[in-house]
């Protein structure tokens, strides 16, 4: 079947018409790794390098696909968060908290069902790229990655750069820490609603329930593979 344009997507989506057969979102997993610094703390992100088919050029926490083998674990979530962290960066972790909770839009061609976590190291950490799916490695503070997002030197996913603005608010690790440790996470969805004037609006739902969680996004960046209109 032809790939519709994002805006027919969009529009499908928003109007439940079945011409976008919604595609299944794959389990995968994705880490934040933090470390203490002068400023407070870094985080540790990987810029994709610009022949991947998901999310090119972006920059992005370490993860990836819930792979068969993570399934012999109890929880494969965890377990391919540490086994991608090893794969990419070479870095093994041992302590892990659930963090945050992302579901790829519906609107497109290649969907993620994301489990985020944190893990804390120690300040002389460095790790290595040790993937070819990443062309770059950066230690930023949240707040030095985000305004690269919004001025637009580091591209990322609306996710990426949601979960730095949130990390942004913690001052220290431990801050951090308690942060994480508290938060109430539900699985965010970004979905296209149709106004009645046609446009279209971006609100956030529960991707498990549908209930509305935040009206009125933004669009910022959606999409994972381009707008192929």
């Amino acid at each position: 079947m032809e790939l519709l344009s994002l805006t027919e997507r969009v529009r499908s989506v928003a109007a439940g018409d079945g011409r976008w057969k919604i595609p299944v979102a794959e389990p995968a997993s994705t880490v934040v790794i933090a470390r203490p610094a002068d400023s407070g703390f870094e985080v540790l992100l990987m810029q994709r390098s610009s022949t991947m088919a998901f999310a090119p050029n972006m920059a992005v926490f370490p993860g990836g696909r819930v792979d068969p083998r993570d399934h012999e674990f109890a929880d494969p979530f965890i377990a391919c968060a540490i086994r991608e962290v090893h794969e990419e960066v070479g870095l093994e972790l041992t302590s892990l908290i659930a963090l945050d909770h992302w579901i790829t839009p519906e609107v497109e061609p290649m969907r993620y069902d994301v489990h985020f976590y944190l893990s804390i190291v120690e300040e002389h950490v460095e790790g290595a790229l040790v993937t070819t799916e990443a062309h770059n490695m950066l230690w930023l503070t949240p707040a030095q990655a985000h305004a690269r997002s919004l001025d637009g030197s580091l591209p990322m996913l609306r996710p990426t750069q949601v979960a730095l603005a949130e990390l942004g608010i913690s001052k220290n690790i431990e801050q951090l820490t308690e942060f994480a440790l508290k938060r109430d996470i539900a699985p965010r969805l970004p979905r296209p609603a149709l106004e009645s004037s046609g446009e279209i609006r971006w609100d956030l739902v529960n991707g498990h329930t549908g209930e509305l969680m935040q009206t009125n996004v933004g669009r910022a960046k959606q999409e994972t593979t381009g707008s192929h209109d």
